[in-house]
């Protein structure tokens, strides 16, 4: 989702952001957990299409996007709550940080970039010890009109330098590259590379999240606006980057855009495709509103896309996570709109919620 300042309660898409495909669930007591045997790793690995856990095990991701002091914070911020998380039945959050000083209420315009990384290390050093996967996702977009794109391209390649030297012994943080690039064909294979090059290069091996074209959606040849772009899972694509980089997840973002993902049967196809390509596939934001609003395309949209997730996710193995733990645009998992902790993790369930609970338990 495109980031606004705290005073600000729209973010308009120009298209259906679509409900999240997939969701394993998070604790090791959990049957999506346990169904692939193998070698215990020292890391995470993207491997056959699944993700394999420390413990040898197939690990499915399952929780919620969240945010932290100015970014996505209108709720509250995730910084102790780990427990609540662990008491949802989650395995992985997905942090959400403008990692540049392009907008002016941002964090790293008022105190920098190793405030910020200090910053995400109580995070980190929360949720990781109570045992989840942390996911950093760089939510700047350079392609913002009256932005500098070269100059924030820089800066987000001098964040995953920082970021990946600071986490890269932690096997329990992975790399979201870039949020919902607005990048089609060489373009997108050029920034996704340069990003994955700055992770790699610390010798962090840990896994590294490449997101969709298509403002994260994956829908290639749609018109009026991807035309011309292709699909991550073309040859030249996805598969590419996954070759030269290694561990690689492909992030798609699921809210109905144009009724390519509406449904389980769909789904499982976009599925089947990602994984033909050698790839690992994970749905990085999906939901709908308490109040049937949207900022993403419409709500009928974004909410036949969620149920397919729902219907889909422990058949197919793939991990998902709701779009929004603490944010204020009522994409709630509380029927009051609050943070994922209000009230008790069980308690004032939104319909999602219900169903994001259900997963889990």
């Amino acid at each position: 989702m495109t980031p606004v300042p705290s005073t600000d309660h729209t973010i308009q898409r120009p298209f259906g952001r679509r409900a999240l495909l997939a969701a394993g669930i998070g604790i090791a007591t959990s049957p999506l957990i346990a169904s692939c045997q193998a070698p215990a790793p020292n890391r995470f690995e993207a491997v056959d299409g699944v993700i394999r856990g420390l413990d040898g095990k197939t690990f499915t991701p399952l929780g919620a996007n969240v945010g932290t002091f100015k970014t996505f914070d209108w709720k509250g911020d995730a910084r102790g709550h780990a427990a609540d998380a662990v008491e949802w039945g989650w395995n992985t959050i997905r942090l959400n940080v403008m990692v540049t000083d392009a907008a002016k209420w941002s964090y790293v315009e008022m105190y920098g970039q190793p405030a910020l990384v200090d910053l995400v290390s109580e995070i980190v050093d929360e949720y990781t010890a109570a045992g989840l996967v942390v996911i950093l996702d760089a939510h700047d977009n350079p392609r913002t009109q009256g932005y500098d794109q070269g100059a924030m391209e820089e800066a987000i390649t001098t964040w995953w330098r920082a970021a990946a030297t600071r986490f890269r012994d932690n096997p329990r943080v992975w790399c979201g590259l870039i949020n919902e690039p607005n990048y089609a064909n060489a373009e997108w294979v050029r920034i996704i590379d340069t990003l994955a090059t700055a992770v790699r290069d610390t010798g962090n091996a840990n896994p590294i999240l490449v997101a969709a074209p298509c403002w994260g959606q994956d829908v290639g040849y749609q018109q009026p606006y991807f035309t011309d772009t292709k699909f991550s899972y073309e040859p030249d694509m996805a598969p590419t980057i996954s070759k030269r980089h290694g561990n690689v997840i492909l992030e798609q973002h699921n809210y109905g855009a144009f009724g390519m993902y509406s449904s389980a049967d769909k789904l499982a196809g976009y599925v089947a495709k990602v994984r033909d390509a050698g790839l690992t596939p994970l749905i990085g934001e999906f939901g709908y509103t308490i109040d049937r609003s949207s900022t993403s395309g419409n709500f009928n949209a974004n909410y036949d896309g969620a149920q397919a997730v729902f219907e889909t996710t422990r058949p197919l193995e793939v991990g998902a996570l709701w779009w929004h733990g603490t944010h204020g645009d009522n994409y709630s998992l509380k029927a009051s709109g609050a943070a994922f902790w209000d009230g008790g993790a069980g308690n004032g369930l939104s319909e999602a919620g219900t169903k994001l609970w259900s997963l889990a338990h």
